[in-house]
């Protein structure tokens, strides 16, 4: 038997003087956000970044669980 678990956005960003990506985290998410719904998520935090932030993208993760 499958059974969701949670659903986990994370937008990625790049700060000024890093090389790699940051993570922002967002825990129990909608189930199955559209993919709409989560390009506008991202969007949206982009706002709150400081100017010299570049926003990413937005990354999503699912918990499934199996069970016999």
């Amino acid at each position: 038997m499958k059974t969701h678990i949670s659903t986990n956005l994370a937008v990625t960003f790049l700060e000024p003087g890093k090389e790699t990506l940051s993570k922002q985290k967002f825990s129990n998410s909608v189930e199955n956000p559209s993919e709409t719904d989560v390009l506008t998520f991202g969007r949206a935090f982009s706002q709150l970044l400081p100017e010299n932030v570049s926003y990413n993208s937005v990354v999503e993760t699912k918990e499934i669980e199996y069970t016999a």
